[in-house]
């Protein structure tokens, strides 16, 4: 009981220090329930919403700069380490569980013979409702996760994955399709 009035404190002082630190570049629901730390930094012009219940283990680390537009859904689960970068848009549904060590990125370095430069080639990362991504996974820029997908645990996705589909691999690749709906 104790530890629930403590979640239920944790999450309202996060509200109020989003507010504060970001006003009107942050939109977060009171009722979440945060277990460990969850570290914003917003840059630029870009922004960061959250749905209600959502639920973390922390540490999470949710970045948004140039005019990047994170968004996530109701009932989101995020366990430990989870790191979502936005330079242009990330989009994650409702019901959507994210394991350990999972990055997320919507862009890439620009490299040229010379080298790495501070540009980006940005793309949008959409994750539909009621996912569940694996431990370890990267969920990399342009990629739409559909409805009900499963990432294996080590997965790379590069691609677009279909719905209800079960994903898996470095690059991530089909391992079985039309999963329970």
């Amino acid at each position: 009981m104790l530890g629930k009035i403590f979640r239920v404190i944790k999450s309202l002082i996060f509200f109020c220090i989003s507010k504060i630190l970001y006003n009107k570049k942050i939109k977060v629901h009171m009722l979440n329930s945060l277990r460990g730390k969850v570290l914003v930094d917003i840059q630029g012009n870009s922004k960061i919403t959250i749905g209600k219940f959502m639920m973390t283990q922390g540490p999470l680390y949710l970045k948004a700069t140039a005019s990047g537009n994170l968004y996530i859904g109701d009932n989101a689960f995020f366990n430990h380490n989870v790191s979502i970068t936005c330079s242009e848009s990330i989009f994650i549904g409702n019901n959507v569980d994210i394991a350990n060590n999972v990055v997320i990125v919507d862009h890439d370095h620009v490299v040229d013979s010379v080298g790495v430069k501070d540009e980006y080639i940005t793309a949008p990362v959409i994750i539909d409702d009621n996912v569940w991504i694996g431990a370890n996974a990267i969920i990399l820029k342009g990629v739409h996760i559909g409805k009900g997908a499963v990432i294996a645990a080590g997965a790379v996705v590069t691609k677009n994955v279909p719905a209800h589909s079960l994903v898996g691999g470095i690059p991530a690749k089909p391992i079985s399709h039309n999963q329970t709906k």
